[in-house]
């Protein structure tokens, strides 16, 4: 018996037969991770777990978008390679670059702000 899937089916039926591994962790990067454990406002006070939640679904998006792609042009012979790591490495460089030079030409410091000594010795 064939089955005739229609064109919504097919897309997600490759995805999970040939590319279980990036879909499943694509879902779990941008969907469970972000509501279970950002769901908490004690996790968002934490610095560093925000900082890598961000990661984390950066990450998702790349996967999303690579879900998206790579079934419909290599089909179920996929793999990540130099290629994939070269342009997620030279756009994280771009973005570091870009964002040291934005706060290196501005000043961090408020000029002229009557309440800055009042602040600079704010503890909470």
């Amino acid at each position: 018996m064939v089955f005739q899937y229609s064109e919504e089916v097919t897309y997600y039926v490759t995805r999970i037969e040939d590319y279980k591994l990036p879909f499943f962790g694509m879902v779990v990067m941008n969907f469970l991770f972000p509501v279970l454990l950002l769901m908490n406002s004690d996790y968002k006070r934490i610095n560093w777990f925000v900082i890598m939640a961000g990661i984390v679904i950066l990450a998702g998006h790349y996967m999303d978008i690579f879900n998206a792609i790579m079934p419909s042009t290599v089909g179920d012979q996929w793999y990540i390679g130099m290629a994939e790591i070269g342009a997620v490495l030279f756009f994280a460089g771009f973005f570091i670059f870009w964002v040291f030079r934005a706060l290196s030409s501005a000043p961090l410091q408020p000029k002229r702000n009557p309440f800055i000594e009042e602040s600079r010795h704010f503890h909470y």
